[in-house]
């Protein structure tokens, strides 16, 4: 009786580890551990008030100002390894790398629980600790070198090309369809403003003076890519750049047109950002469509590499 029980167990025993050794052998690892953010040690640091941390633990406190961390996991998991890269890549071969030299916002622990209150906190900590965890050390590379990883909210239905935009051609940012992105509610934003308003604050940001008549009379886009995002725009004797123009005036996106309305300048923008790059947008749809953030990344840049830090 002893033998059959024992017999049983161990038929009970293959039954339940083959799966898991079969995941093993194949997969080549086991799942990887939750990472300990207070102990974990990248090799690089970034400087934020003087005191340096991890550059894992600096991602948590910036992914969050990066993309609404409402979206899918796999879009979140893919924005960490862009803003990964993007870090690395300024950081030109140093170990570590001062918080005022870039781009992105640093959101304290003690900010973003005042700003979500304790629940959404710890909804949101979960995210991007997932996020940053599961992507470790996780960067993008086109021929051995780090890409800049352009992003943008919410694209015009198609991605913007380097060389449409730049005019040179970067093999990695090539034109993308994105369709679902006009879906969006954001995806058109605009109102009219008086001439008066657009004159005072060309005159408060740019230092550029014209008369009420002069604006009516001069203000165009003087030049836009094939699918409408603008590169100059003319105001009398002046040229500001698009992305100037969208700053200038809080637009969402520099695809804009402009055009007379009721006596007053109507400016409506199109999609959100500069439109290079992956569309968060656009992005989040993949995911839902249970496309992993390899495959979003691989497909939103072009010829790439998603290699490990350790690798490089």
């Amino acid at each position: 009786m002893r033998n059959k029980l024992s017999y049983l167990f161990f038929l009970l025993f293959l039954f339940c580890s083959v799966p898991y050794l079969l995941t093993v052998v194949l997969s080549g690892k086991e799942d990887a551990k939750p990472v300990d953010f207070q102990t974990h040690s990248s090799g690089y640091t970034v400087t934020v008030n003087k005191k340096a941390m991890d550059l894992e633990t600096y991602l948590l406190g910036v992914l969050p100002t990066q993309i609404s961390m409402d979206n899918e996991k796999e879009t979140l998991k893919a924005q960490a390894v862009i803003l990964r890269t993007d870090i690395m890549r300024r950081m030109d071969g140093k170990k570590d790398v001062s918080q005022d030299s870039l781009p992105y916002k640093y959101e304290e622990d003690k900010i973003l629980k005042e700003k979500l209150g304790e629940r959404k906190y710890k909804i949101t900590d979960q995210s991007r600790k997932q996020a940053v965890g599961e992507t470790t050390g996780e960067v993008i590379t086109c021929q051995g070198k780090y890409i800049q990883p352009y992003f943008h909210g919410i694209s015009v239905g198609t991605t913007l090309s380097a060389k449409e935009w730049f005019g040179k051609d970067i093999s990695y940012l090539q034109e993308k369809d994105s369709l679902k992105d006009v879906e969006s509610p954001e995806y058109m934003t605009g109102i009219p403003v008086t001439y008066k308003q657009v004159v005072t604050q060309l005159e408060k940001e740019k230092k550029i003076k014209l008369t009420v008549e002069e604006a009516k009379k001069s203000i165009r886009v003087k030049e836009k890519t094939g699918n409408g995002y603008v590169k100059q725009v003319q105001i009398g004797k002046y040229v500001m750049s698009g992305e100037a123009w969208a700053k200038c005036f809080q637009l969402n996106s520099t695809n804009f047109y402009l055009e007379p309305y009721d006596g007053k300048l109507r400016m409506v923008a199109l999609g959100k950002g500069l439109g290079l790059g992956m569309s968060q947008y656009g992005a989040n749809e993949l995911a839902k469509d249970g496309k992993s953030y390899k495959k979003i990344l691989k497909y939103y840049y072009t010829g790439i590499q998603i290699t490990k830090l350790s690798d490089q």
